[in-house]
């Protein structure tokens, strides 16, 4: 009885003297993740781009078409506002915070947000030749034949993007083994299977349904969600184009489309918010009187935990 009394004792002297010393729960944080393809190293001016990073409030951007005539814009604006960067095969990271690791095959970074938090980053703009989404509305591109069907489609996508979607997605699931958040940014080049649906069919937003196969396959073979879409599950409402900010012409009709995405994993995190960067135009949720770029952005925000 006698040592049940005296270990009380001690129990309560170091709550009383030592009251931090219980675990303390970590405190959530926002986080703003940003896909932007700066067309050509900054598009129509440098200075507009370096506008969008700062007043975006962005933290993290993935960035596609980062350089022009040899020099990395995307890098020289980072450098200038004192941020991080990280450039792989032409793509480049930038981010507020620092930079600690990188993934197996090189393709995503590992970023300290502070001494709890650490997330993931991946950073992808693939292949743009041939572009399907004209081959199938019968519009000539780069040599690609005209196709004629979803399958067709498939099958031409695969080949030109499957093996740059599976190594990212081998690198994903190896850090996924560490528990951290996990974001992937990208200009694909390519729809999301979630949006060519017979529903956006049927309401003339795309030719036919299709499976698009570089959506697909970070979804179901790594684990990916898209942003926006799980922010906004219908494609007919909320179709997001980011292709394009330029007007059609009188000889050559567009095919709008969303093809830059905010994918993230991870079971410490909430996904708050998703919008659309851009022009002055209903299209853009955040609008830039002088946009720089023809693509729109897409800016996700997180909450992690």
């Amino acid at each position: 009885m006698k040592f049940i009394d005296k270990t009380l004792l001690i129990i309560l002297f170091i709550f009383i003297v030592f009251p931090h010393s219980k675990a303390q729960s970590v405190a959530p944080i926002e986080l703003k993740v940003m896909s932007f393809n700066i067309w050509h190293g900054g598009g129509s001016s440098i200075g507009a781009t370096g506008k969008v990073f700062v007043e975006s409030q962005a933290d993290i951007i993935g960035i596609q078409e980062s350089t022009h005539k040899g020099k990395n814009t995307a890098v020289h604006l980072a450098d200038s506002l004192g941020w991080h960067s990280y450039v792989y095969e032409g793509r480049t990271i930038v981010t507020k915070y620092p930079i600690v690791d990188t993934s197996a095959n090189n393709h995503g970074v590992k970023i300290k947000i502070n001494k709890d938090h650490f997330v993931w980053m991946f950073n992808v703009h693939l292949m743009y030749c041939p572009y399907e989404p004209y081959q199938l509305n019968g519009i000539e591109y780069c040599g690609g034949p005209i196709l004629h069907s979803a399958e067709e489609a498939i099958a031409s996508a695969i080949k030109s993007r499957g093996n740059t979607v599976d190594s990212n997605i081998a690198d994903i699931i190896e850090v996924r083994k560490e528990g951290y958040p996990i974001f992937l940014t990208g200009d694909f080049n390519e729809p999301s299977y979630l949006d060519w649906t017979k529903k956006a069919a049927d309401a003339g937003l795309c030719k036919t349904a299709v499976e698009w196969p570089s959506t697909k396959a970070f979804s179901e073979k790594g684990g990916m969600k898209d942003s926006y879409r799980t922010f906004y599950p219908d494609e007919v409402k909320k179709p997001g184009h980011t292709w394009t900010t330029l007007p059609e012409t009188s000889a050559y009709k567009e095919v709008l489309d969303r093809i830059d995405f905010v994918l993230f994993s991870g079971k410490k995190m909430k996904l708050k918010n998703s919008q659309i960067v851009g022009e002055e135009s209903p299209l853009s949720d955040i609008r830039f009187k002088n946009y720089p770029s023809d693509h729109r952005a897409v800016l996700s925000t997180f909450i992690l935990k």
